[in-house]
């Protein structure tokens, strides 16, 4: 495909619309020179005149103004795209994918030293469950499920820190230990795809038998059931923090830690955006304080 000399394209553009080549030069910052050589190279390539001088200025010809017709609007299509562009990477709102027993458990309650730090910053959680949302619903899904799937060689994941599973129960639950080997009466899950249990036993050696399995519809009902009493959970470290703090839950072979387990997808839709890198390195913090 042939085209005009594109970096002359900018000097032609405003000495048609400003009708002189002076006039160009400085609101371009060049020298009439500059510009004039520019125009003389876009006419020669062009093999016509594309100016004509009119008193002390100048106008299009003919051919000129067929070019103008289309240049101008593609300007100023680039000048507004480049404008939202602009306006995007300045913005302070932030959209977060995240599930809902994560933000509650882990991240809202440290919410607070973000806005400390950004108190102009608009965060707006996207909740994800049973269908994953897309990419285009945020500028940051966080993620952390990695005995549900693992990142391959995804390249838009951002690497915030480690993940830790473990089977939890309240300490009163019945419970049979034979070394890598616990038995219950009941698992409680959560109603989601992948076999956790079998991808746990597989990473750790550790087994879980039990009679039955309740399911529930999100993690912090697992949670809450657990806590009640009614099974044994799969859970993420981050999750339980408190509960296994003050003694209302207990991890009988602790936690397994996957490195590099706790991450974000970095949507298309604002990579680049200051608000978004001051997000993931505060999480990096927060990662940082909380290991």
């Amino acid at each position: 495909m042939k085209l005009p000399p594109l970096n002359a394209l900018p000097a032609f553009e405003a000495t048609v619309r400003l009708g002189s080549m002076s006039a160009a030069a400085e609101e371009l910052g060049r020298t009439h020179g500059a510009v004039s050589k520019q125009i003389a190279h876009l006419s020669e390539m062009a093999g016509l005149p594309l100016f004509e001088k009119v008193g002390s200025g100048v106008r299009p010809t003919e051919e000129g103004a067929l070019l103008a017709k289309a240049v101008q609007p593609a300007f100023q299509e680039l000048e507004s795209a480049w404008r939202n562009l602009k306006a995007r990477s300045q913005s302070n709102s932030l959209d977060i994918g995240v599930s809902a027993t994560f933000a509650m458990r882990w991240l809202m309650p440290r919410m607070p030293r973000f806005y400390q730090r950004n108190p102009e910053a608009q965060v707006n959680f996207k909740m994800t469950g049973k269908s994953r949302i897309t990419d285009p619903e945020a500028d940051l899904i966080l993620t952390w499920d990695r005995l549900r799937w693992d990142f391959g060689d995804r390249e838009d994941i951002e690497r915030l820190g480690d993940v830790a599973f473990g089977i939890v129960h309240a300490p009163g639950l019945k419970t049979e230990i034979q070394g890598d080997k616990i038995s219950v009466e009941r698992r409680c899950v959560q109603e989601l795809t992948g076999d956790v249990w079998g991808e746990y036993a597989r990473r750790t050696g550790i087994q879980i038998e039990s009679k039955s399995s309740r399911a529930y519809p999100h993690t912090f009902l697992v949670i809450e059931a657990t806590l009640a009493g009614f099974g044994a959970a799969l859970v993420e470290k981050r999750l339980v923090e408190e509960e296994l703090a003050d003694g209302r839950l207990v991890a009988p072979f602790g936690f397994h830690r996957i490195e590099n387990g706790f991450g974000a997808i970095v949507t298309g839709r604002q990579p680049q955006q200051s608000l978004t890198r001051s997000f993931l390195d505060w999480l990096i913090e927060e990662e940082e304080e909380f290991n």
